[in-house]
């Protein structure tokens, strides 16, 4: 009897232990898991993507974030290259998880990026749920 009650306090600790990480990472400001993971667009425009464009995906359930970017580039990622995609690199490069790092209101959450991407301004048009700031890559 006492052993199984040993458990149950163990499993609880183990539990708060668990919460307290998650919270201790909320405050001390650690990068937001999942931002670089790869993802493809559900939804590709006909021709493919513009490199002089961005896209943000906001409800990608391939990404911890639920945010895939497109970010500059040319071509349709979901075809192999020289049927119309790009080149794997270049893919790798421009498309995979993000998520808004800014926004000019305060109602929507924001993350950290993680140290090799930047927080920057990529999304002017659309309503305020989707506009603002997200994780980059830096040019490498």
């Amino acid at each position: 009897m006492h052993f199984g009650l040993r458990k149950h306090v163990a499993t609880a600790l183990t539990l708060a232990g668990g919460l307290l990480a998650s919270v201790w990472g909320g405050v001390t400001g650690c990068a937001t898991p999942g931002v670089g993971d790869p993802c493809l667009p559900e939804k590709v425009p006909a021709g493919g993507f513009s490199d002089n464009e961005t896209y943000i995906e906001t409800s990608s359930v391939q990404c911890q974030t639920r945010v895939c970017i497109v970010y500059k580039l040319s071509g349709d990622p979901t075809l192999p290259p020289g049927q119309g995609g790009p080149p794997a690199e270049e893919v790798a490069k421009r498309v995979y998880c993000s998520c808004r790092c800014r926004s000019s209101d305060p109602r929507f959450a924001t993350c950290k990026c993680p140290g090799d991407y930047t927080c920057r301004q990529t999304l002017e048009l659309g309503g305020p749920g989707i506009q603002g700031h997200y994780c980059v890559k830096k040019a490498g």
